[in-house]
């Protein structure tokens, strides 16, 4: 059994031998919410496409709005699980929950590419091409299929935990505390063969942790109990218990939230939102009720109304299963979705359904990922051939200036760290805002010439 005491230590990677978690004006894990606020990579996400592209309309949700909604709901599923657990557990005092787990929310889009849901595919459509494979033939197995499966929650630990030696001599990344970092990690697993997929276990669904971070996870798996599965060519543990729970509040948010912005957009009626948020507001373990919706006169007010009653029934609904289930979850043998389990289980995958058919197949949508599928390989094989030739002797010129416009902290010697240089160039690129890759496409390849 996995213990809480242990797994909610407040170690910070990069600063294991100072003393920690004594100051009384905020928490270690509040300070971990803060230095991901105050980050580049948090900054970005407001220029990232969730669903819907911009600027043709305000309303619709970036992965910055995204991400800080999923906090909110992460928050409440944190402290009402807290205040849950406390009735079971004597010592269950100030373990902070609630500020663990919006902390993992908050960083769980720091990893996605431009381009809505697609720049994930796009990434590892290059690099399982033909253009991609030339770049990764001299890489060892379990490395080159960290870009063949390329993966975005393998790319937010990355960016948490990877300090740049050309920006820094300082360890730890961001120096977050174990239990968010591994909050963080939904999919605690390597991308190396020999890894169980039986679709069942959902933490094995996706590879989390990439080759050069895998260090740092089984230090942090180490320290916090996390189980560690069977041994293998790959690596892989139980989650960390508040994964599920973030995970939870990422799936109500998008859920919802993208059928709201999809109503916004005059894609889908206030009835068709009314038939399927009212059976998720009235389930028995919600604790929700929509009373006051025939004050509202308004469609929009009513549609945000029933939004707001949904979220907070789905709340309660997967706190209550996260309690009920503890014991398996700190055992290991609980590896699903905590909304898979709720009351309004079958109504989420409902309007997911409905949301894939009347939502993200519309034409705006689907515009702004297949511009992905261009713009994104495109800009990795470029930098990516500058890199290499500054390795041979026949050295282009126009090689030495896309070099030249790649930032220098990610440019490392191709020849001598080939792996850390792909990776470099994907770390790049991957953090792209939709606009700056589209800027830099178009002048890399001649579309668009400063006075032309």
């Amino acid at each position: 059994m996995m213990r809480w005491q242990q797994l909610l230590r407040p170690f910070r990677l990069g600063y294991e031998n100072e003393d920690v978690g004594h100051d009384p004006d905020r928490s270690e894990y509040e300070r971990d919410f803060d230095r991901i606020i105050f980050s580049t990579e948090f900054r970005r996400l407001h220029g990232k496409t969730q669903v819907f592209p911009f600027p043709e309309n305000d309303v619709t949700h970036t992965r910055m709005t995204h991400s800080l909604e999923s906090v909110s709901v992460g928050r409440s599923l944190g402290n009402i699980t807290s205040n849950k657990l406390r009735e079971k557990h004597d010592d269950f005092k100030d373990w902070n929950l609630g500020t663990t787990v919006s902390v993992a929310c908050l960083a769980h889009d720091l990893g996605h590419p431009p381009f809505g849901h697609t720049g994930e595919d796009a990434i590892k459509e290059y690099f399982n091409g033909q253009q991609g494979q030339k770049f990764l033939a001299d890489l060892e197995e379990a490395e080159r299929r960290d870009f063949e499966n390329f993966e975005a929650n393998a790319m937010t630990f990355h960016l948490l935990v990877y300090s740049n030696p050309v920006l820094t001599d300082l360890e730890g990344g961001l120096g977050l505390t174990y239990p968010s970092l591994a909050a963080v990690v939904k999919y605690p697993r390597t991308n190396a063969s020999g890894v169980r997929t039986d679709g069942e276990s959902v933490s094995e669904k996706k590879p989390g942790i990439f080759q050069m971070d895998l260090e740092h996870f089984r230090r942090i798996a180490g320290v916090l109990g996390l189980k560690k599965k069977e041994e293998g060519p790959g690596q892989s543990w139980h989650r960390h218990p508040l994964a599920f729970l973030a995970e939870a509040a990422d799936d109500i948010c998008y859920k919802i939230m993208d059928l709201e912005d999809g109503f916004k957009q005059g894609l889908v009626s206030f009835e068709s939102v009314r038939e399927m948020l009212m059976p998720i507001i009235e389930a028995e373990t919600g604790n929700s009720n929509a009373g006051k919706l025939d004050k509202i006169h308004d469609n929009r007010e009513k549609v945000s109304y029933l939004r707001a009653k949904a979220i907070y029934s789905l709340v309660y609904q997967a706190a209550g299963v996260f309690c009920r289930r503890e014991e398996e979850i700190l055992s290991g043998d609980f590896d699903s979705e905590l909304c898979d389990h709720i009351e309004s289980s079958e109504v989420l995958a409902e309007i997911y359904e409905f949301s894939q058919e009347e939502i993200y197949s519309q034409g705006s949508v689907l515009e702004i990922e297949a511009a992905g599928f261009k713009v994104l390989p495109e800009l990795l094989d470029m930098f990516l051939a500058a890199m290499r030739d500054e390795s041979k002797a026949e050295d282009r010129r126009s090689s030495r200036k896309i070099r030249e416009i790649l930032p220098p902290e990610y440019r490392f010697d191709y020849g001598e760290k080939t792996y850390e240089s792909i990776m470099a160039v994907v770390r790049y690129v991957s953090g792209m805002t939709d606009s700056f890759a589209v800027d830099t496409y178009r002048k890399l390849t001649g579309i668009d010439i400063p006075n032309y």
